[in-house]
C-alpha cells in the first residue's frame, strides 16, 4: 500500500513495537497519530517522528474505554481529515504470577485492554473508513503466547489466543 498522503494510527505507540512502527510509518510518508495512555512517552514518539521529517499527533487514549476510542478517531479526522491505516498494538501482559495468585482485577484489566480494546478500535476505525467511502488497512497485533501455555502468563495468553 502506498503510504504517502495517507493517515496512519498506532495504538500503544508510546514504546517498543508501537513506537518503532510509528516512526517507520512516518518515514514511509503518512501522517501518524500516536496513541497511548502515557503522555510523556507519546510526546517523545511524536518528537522522534518530527525529527525524522514526519508529521504526527499524540492522542492520549485508554483503548478499554469506548468514549476514548471514539474521541481518538474523531481527533485523527479533525487533525488530518481521514484515517487510512490502523495498527492496533496496545496491550498489557498482565501480572506474571501463578494463576492461584492472580486477581479478578488483574484479569479484567488485561482482558479489557487486550480484547475489548481491539474490538473498540476496530469498531470506530472501520466506521470511519466506511464513512470515507471504504478502503484502508487495519492490522491487529497478537502474540505467539496465545498458542503456548505457561503457569505465570495466563492472562496474556488468554487474551492473545
Amino acid at each position: 500500500m502506498e503510504l504517502k498522503g495517507k493517515v496512519a494510527l498506532v495504538t500503544g505507540g508510546t514504546s517498543r513495537i508501537g513506537r518503532e512502527t510509528a516512526v517507520l510509518f512516518a518515514k514511509s510518508g503518512p501522517k501518524v497519530v500516536v496513541v497511548g495512555r502515557r503522555e510523556a512517552e507519546g510526546v517523545e514518539t511524536v518528537e522522534m517522528i518530527r525529527a525524522a521529517g514526519g508529521e504526527a499527533l499524540f492522542v492520549k487514549t485508554d483503548v478499554a474505554k469506548a468514549a476514548d476510542v471514539e474521541a481518538m478517531v474523531k481527533k485523527t479526522v479533525e487533525q488530518f481529515g481521514r484515517l487510512d491505516v490502523a495498527f492496533n498494538n496496545a496491550g498489557v501482559e498482565g501480572v506474571w504470577v501463578p494463576i492461584i495468585s492472580q486477581t479478578e482485577q488483574d484479569w479484567d484489566r488485561t482482558i479489557d485492554i487486550n480484547l475489548k480494546g481491539v474490538w473498540l478500535c476496530l469498531k470506530y476505525e472501520i466506521r470511519q473508513m466506511l464513512k470515507q467511502g471504504g478502503g484502508g488497512a487495519i492490522v491487529n497485533r497478537a502474540s505467539i503466547a496465545g498458542l503456548m501455555g505457561s503457569g505465570r502468563r495466563v492472562m496474556w495468553q488468554a487474551s492473545m489466543a
